[in-house]
C-alpha cells in the first residue's frame, strides 16, 4: 500500500508528475534556450509542487504514454498524472489496464477529437466513409486513448494504423503511412504539424467526435492530496477572475479548512493565473474557446456530461462493507435533503423537489 502523497513528500521533497513521453507543443516541449521542458501541463505540475512543498519546490517529470500511464500511476511511479487525460466514468471507477479507479480534478481544459490531414480523406472521415473513393483512408490512432476507443467504433480495423503517441502519428502522415491523424484543437493544428516537417496539403475536420474534459489524476484513497490538486486548479482560475497575477500572488487571500493561503500564493507565484498560463503556452497555437473561458456568471455556463468510456468493462463489484454494498443490503437509499416550505411556489421548495429528483435517479441507478 502506497503512503499518502503529502506524507511521502515530507521525506522525498520532490513532486513527481506523469507527463507526455514525447513533445506535445503547448503542453510540454523542450526549450533549447533554457534547456528545460515547459508547457501548460508542466506549469500545472509546478503549481502543485509549489503548493505542496513551498516556494523552494522541486519537481520531476516522469514520461508516460497513453497505453501505460494508468498502470504506472497505480504502481506509484509518479504522484499526479497531467498528460491530457480525459475524465471518463470507467477510469473513475475501474480503469481496465490498472484494475483500479482514480480520482480526477475539475477539468483544466475541454477539447474534442477531430480528424485532420490530407483534405480529401479528412472529408471522408467527417462523413464516416471508408468505401468507394474513400476506401484508401488510413487513420493514425493512438493506442490507449479515448480517441482510439471512438475511432474503432467508427471505422474498420483495416483502416486504422495504431501509434504510440501523436509524434508517431504525424511522422506517419509525413511518411505516407496514414493520410488522417486524430487531434484536438491544440493537438493537431496546422502550425504544429508543419513544425514536424509535413509539407503536403492539410485540412482540419469540421466535426468533433468526442467531448474530452482533460483533468489531473490522483490515486484513489488519498483524499487530502486529491483535494490539494483540486484547490490549486481552482486557485489558478479564481485568480484570473480576480485579476491576481504572478506578480501580485501575495494578495491572494483565500484559504480552506485544510490549506492556508500561503499554499495557494506559492502556486500563483510559481506560474501565474490560468489566463497567464494559457497566453504563455496555448494561445500561440489556438484561440481560447468560450468553453475554456472563466465563467463570469453572465456570458458562459456549463452543464457538461463527462464521457462514460468503456461501459462494457466488468469491474470487481461493490466493495464489501462499502457504501454501495450497504445500500444493496439495506434495500433502499437514504438522501439528506433540507425540508420543504409550506409554500409550494417558493424557490426553496422548487430546489428541494430538484434534490428529490436527483435522489430518485441515484436510487434507480444503484
Amino acid at each position: 500500500v502506497l503512503p499518502p502523497v503529502l506524507e511521502a513528500l515530507q521525506e522525498r521533497k520532490v513532486l513527481r508528475c506523469g507527463i507526455h513521453k514525447y513533445d506535445s507543443r503547448g503542453f510540454i516541449s523542450f526549450n533549447n534556450e533554457t534547456n528545460t521542458r515547459e508547457g501548460f501541463e508542466v506549469d500545472l505540475c509546478k503549481a502543485v509542487a509549489a503548493a505542496a512543498l513551498g516556494s523552494n519546490y522541486t519537481y520531476e517529470l516522469v514520461p508516460t504514454t497513453g497505453a501505460n500511464r494508468f498502470e504506472k500511476h497505480a504502481n506509484g511511479e509518479f504522484d499526479v498524472l497531467i498528460s491530457g487525460t480525459t475524465h471518463t466514468f470507467d477510469r473513475d471507477v475501474h480503469e481496465s489496464s490498472s484494475g483500479m479507479g482514480f480520482s480526477f480534478s475539475t477539468p483544466y481544459l475541454y477539447g474534442g477529437m477531430t480528424f485532420n490531414g490530407v483534405p480529401e480523406f479528412v472529408k471522408c472521415a467527417d462523413e464516416l466513409s471508408a468505401v468507394g473513393d474513400c476506401a484508401g483512408i488510413l487513420i493514425c490512432s493512438i493506442l490507449g486513448t479515448t480517441w482510439y476507443d471512438t475511432t474503432k467504433e467508427l471505422f474498420p480495423s483495416s483502416n486504422i494504423v495504431l501509434t504510440k503517441d501523436q509524434g508517431e502519428s504525424i511522422q506517419n502522415l509525413i511518411d505516407g503511412k496514414c493520410n488522417v491523424i486524430q487531434g484536438e484543437q491544440y493537438e493537431a493544428p496546422e502550425v504544429v504539424v508543419r513544425g514536424f516537417g509535413y509539407e503536403g496539403p492539410y485540412g482540419q475536420g469540421k466535426t468533433s467526435f468526442t467531448k474530452d474534459p482533460l483533468a489531473m489524476v490522483t490515486r484513489d484513497g488519498d483524499p487530502e492530496f486529491a483535494a490539494l490538486v483540486e484547490w490549486v486548479l481552482q486557485t489558478l482560475m479564481l485568480a484570473e477572475k480576480e485579476n491576481i497575477t504572478m506578480m501580485t500572488a501575495n494578495t491572494f487571500a483565500e484559504s480552506t479548512e485544510f490549506f492556508d493561503k500561503d499554499v495557494f500564493q506559492n502556486a500563483l507565484a510559481a506560474v501565474g493565473n490560468y489566463g497567464e498560463m494559457y497566453t504563455r503556452h496555448l494561445a500561440p497555437i489556438s484561440p481560447r474557446l468560450e468553453i475554456n473561458e472563466i465563467n463570469d456568471g453572465e456570458t458562459t455556463g456549463l452543464l457538461y456530461s463527462h464521457p462514460l468510456g468503456k461501459v462494457d468493462t466488468v469491474g470487481p463489484g461493490p466493495i464489501n462493507g462499502g457504501v454501495i454494498d450497504r445500500i444493496l443490503q439495506r434495500g433502499f437509499l437514504r438522501c439528506g435533503i433540507p425540508g420543504a416550505t409550506q409554500d409550494a411556489t417558493s424557490d426553496k421548495n422548487k430546489r428541494v423537489e430538484l434534490d428529490m429528483e436527483f435522489c430518485r435517479a441515484l436510487s434507480a441507478s444503484v
